[in-house]
């Protein structure tokens, strides 16, 4: 795979934080999945991002392994999975050109929605019906945009969970969607051996980014590098729609 200076840049940066935001601040993933959509064209970019997904969700579950709440994984991953079908589905039937626009839309509702968890922190019930429609919802947008971080955000958030629960089912849920996604991205032609070795030039970046995430994360200003992190993430996903 033959890329620019401009497009190795922005999947070095992507690939930055992703292990970033599995160490320190959550929502950082969003602006990796567009700097991911402006270096790769097309329906490529979630594909050659999953893989990625997947080394850093490894990372974060190693260290938080003793703290996930399996029936909250349980609970929400059947639907999950449908949702993961309907996405597969909807990727297939979206035409390349527009697949960009598509990307940029999903992440501005994404923003939007992380906006109002922040300061509204609704409170929905824990029932079945919630989960299936939480897990129903997410499944389609993690396998059209590896977006989902909002959508199981709202989920967890109201189930009470203390910080180290909380992280620790989060990283073991996203573990096994994304390494559930991969048939499927395959099967769309979207993980391919060139995106596999490109794969393997960014793990060292992805093991920075959360080293630095360790690092850095009592040294900043969680508040405003958020608005920073959305700001740019807010243009990336203009410039993908416009």
């Amino acid at each position: 795979m033959e890329l620019s200076a401009l497009q190795a840049g922005y999947i070095a940066a992507a690939a930055l934080l992703v292990g970033f935001t599995k160490t320190s601040v959550g929502g950082v993933g969003i602006l990796a999945v567009l700097l991911m959509a402006l270096a790769v064209p097309g329906k490529a970019s979630p594909g050659v991002l999953l893989p990625m997904l997947i080394v850093a969700d490894i990372f974060a579950v190693v260290y938080y392994r003793r703290h996930c709440d399996w029936k909250i994984l349980v609970r929400i991953f059947p639907a999950t999975a449908v949702g993961i079908a309907v996405g597969y589905l909807i990727v297939d039937a979206i035409p390349a050109r527009v697949f960009e626009i598509v990307i940029g839309g999903i992440i501005l509702a994404m923003l939007v929605m992380g906006l109002g968890i922040e300061k509204y922190r609704p409170a929905f019930s824990s029932g079945g019906v919630w989960a299936g429609a939480v897990g129903l919802v997410a499944g389609i947008v993690t396998m059209i945009a590896n977006a989902a971080g909002p959508v199981f955000g709202i989920y967890l958030l109201q189930l009470g969970l203390n910080k180290q629960s909380f992280v620790g089912t989060r990283s073991w849920l996203f573990l096994v969607i994304n390494i559930f996604k991969v048939p499927f991205s395959a099967s769309l032609g979207l993980i391919t051996v060139d995106s596999l070795l490109l794969n393997l030039m960014t793990v060292p970046l992805i093991f920075l980014g959360a080293y630095l995430g360790f690092r850095v994360l009592k040294l900043i200003n969680l508040e405003l590098f958020k608005w920073l992190i959305r700001a740019a993430a807010l243009v990336a996903a203009f410039r993908l729609i416009l």
